[in-house]
């Protein structure tokens, strides 16, 4: 068993992440190289990769693909990667009352700060004025007042959020260097998420990096920010990852771009998966720190740096400012490149991301695309259905115990099964249904490792349904069942079964929790 994570046991898993938000299933355990060259000398050893994912770490979720001369040596370099993030946390995390951010809010007096905490802290200051204002690590009372906005159902008083933004503008901390204390300067809390996230990828790569040097690369996802470093498994160096459609932010729904990434970071800021819903309307959790109100303007901003700090700074950053100011403060940045997307749709790139990118497969239409035949009154045109489904955090789990494989899929009444949603898990038993692939998979298994997106909740996934089987045959309205099946090694095997009617009026459903997994939420609707 791994070092907890935030109270969640660690344990190594081999496995395929959903089949078309993180596309991964030619097989985890993929030999490589040869053992010899052409001339007789012996060339690098064969090498594996090995696959982990952890929900419920530092507030949302992580995959490692890592390329290894051996099992012993990938479990190592995991263990590595879960100690310093768990060690980083204790600096960073504004939810534990004993950590280091925490007990600094506390106090206006000097305090002894870790080098960590300098160093982000720099970091800080060197992009807020960058941006001229619009990047800010005091956004710790915008947060709590938006959060009881939400819960009241009232927007926050202007003449609050102007004595916020008043505060935050002044400097908000000073750095005592050589007695290394930090002080902070106003009443405004301490909130370094922007930052810290990327940070702590960083500084976990180093220490993977150190503790086991026969690893040959590794690709960490941490809540959709990454760092690819050093070889695949199939010798490549550059590792290709999707980006978010931030209009279809489902974990089935094809990328709207891929990435191939060099030892390079790639980070993704947007409103889509954190926002506050107050009288229905949302309001996205990143703030305009010279307003204090939710950035608006652009729907998701991508960047891809050369190091995780600067890609999780800009893409924040990013989606605070126009995309022409966005478009000019990354052109002033080495190495740095983006794609921003409007809230309308437009996209706009910077001058060298094209050559980053990589060609995705055409969707051809087919005949039932254009023309549904379908027996009795068609699907009603724009509706679908949502299938929410959570993995909880396991506690006290025993040695082994593994991140579950799990299917979801629909059926007739008949139990005629129509279509595969998603599949986790790399065993050919849970693949030999999927006889129609999502459209980035289709052509190519191996397309895209993994999504940059924006930060999700831990354990919770999303998938939709458009009404069609798996031949892409259009269905009619009616009585669908779900289903979703959960079987995990040491653990135990699962069946959630619902029936939702799919005609013209919204409908929902909830399947109710079990040892494996939270209620399972249906909703049958209006695309959103």
């Amino acid at each position: 068993m791994g070092p907890k994570v935030n109270g969640v046991g660690g344990y190594w898993v081999s496995r395929s992440r959903f089949a078309a938000a993180i596309v991964l299933v030619s097989g985890c355990f993929t030999l490589f190289a040869l053992a010899h060259s052409q001339d007789g000398t012996p060339s690098r050893p064969p090498v594996q990769e090995y696959d982990f994912h952890y929900d419920h770490v530092i507030g949302t979720s992580l995959d490692l693909w890592i390329v290894a001369p051996e099992k012993a040596a990938a479990e190592a370099c995991d263990q590595a990667i879960l100690t310093e993030i768990e060690r980083l946390r204790m600096i960073f995390s504004t939810f534990d009352p004993k950590s280091e951010i925490s007990l600094l809010n506390q106090t206006n007096i000097a305090m002894p700060a870790s080098q960590e905490m300098i160093e982000v802290l720099r970091d800080y200051e060197v992009f807020q004025a960058r941006s001229s204002g619009a990047f800010n690590g005091q956004l710790g009372q915008l947060v709590n007042v938006w959060q009881e906005a939400e819960k009241s159902g009232k927007e926050p008083d202007a003449s609050a959020l102007e004595a916020i933004v008043r505060q935050i503008s002044q400097p908000g901390w000073k750095i005592d260097e050589q007695n290394r204390t930090v002080t902070r300067l106003t009443d405004q809390p301490l909130n370094l998420n922007s930052i810290a996230k990327g940070y702590i990828i960083q500084k976990a790569a180093k220490a993977a990096r150190n503790a086991v040097p026969s690893v040959q690369g590794f690709l960490i996802n941490l809540g959709g920010d990454m760092l690819a470093w050093g070889n695949d498994a199939k010798g490549r160096v550059k590792w290709v990852v999707g980006v978010q459609d931030p209009f279809h932010p489902e974990d089935n729904a094809p990328v709207m771009a891929a990435l191939q990434l060099e030892n390079r970071a790639v980070a993704t800021s947007a409103g889509y998966e954190r926002y506050y819903t107050i009288n229905d309307k949302r309001h996205s959790h990143i703030f305009d720190p010279r307003t204090g109100r939710s950035a608006t303007g652009v729907a998701s901003a991508t960047v891809v740096a050369k190091d995780n700090v600067t890609a999780n700074a800009l893409a924040t950053t990013l989606c605070v400012l126009t995309p022409e100011e966005g478009l000019c403060l990354v052109a002033g940045t080495p190495d740095a490149e983006c794609l921003l997307v409007s809230e309308g749709g437009q996209e706009y790139r910077s001058k060298g991301m094209k050559a980053l990118e990589v060609s995705l497969p055409q969707t051809v239409a087919t005949p039932a695309d254009k023309s549904p035949k379908a027996d009795g009154a068609a699907w009603p045109a724009e509706h679908q259905v949502s299938i929410t489904v959570a993995l909880p955090a396991l506690t006290g789990v025993p040695r082994g115990y593994r991140k579950p494989y799990v299917a979801v899929w629909v059926e007739n009444t008949e139990g005629k099964a129509l279509k595969t949603l998603a599949v986790w898990g790399n065993s050919p038993k849970y693949l030999k249904d999927l006889t129609s692939w999502w459209a980035l998979s289709r052509n190519d298994s191996e397309l895209v490792r993994a999504v940059t997106r924006a930060t999700r909740a831990p354990g919770k996934y999303t998938l939709t349904w458009g009404g069609k089987d798996t031949k892409n045959k259009a269905l009619p309205q009616g009585t669908y069942v779900i289903r979703v099946e959960v079987s995990r090694e040491h653990g135990k095997h699962t069946l959630q079964t619902g029936k939702i009617d799919c005609k013209g009026e919204p409908a929902t459903i909830t399947m109710d929790k079990n040892a494996e997994t939270e209620a399972t939420v249906v909703v049958y609707g209006k695309k959103k």
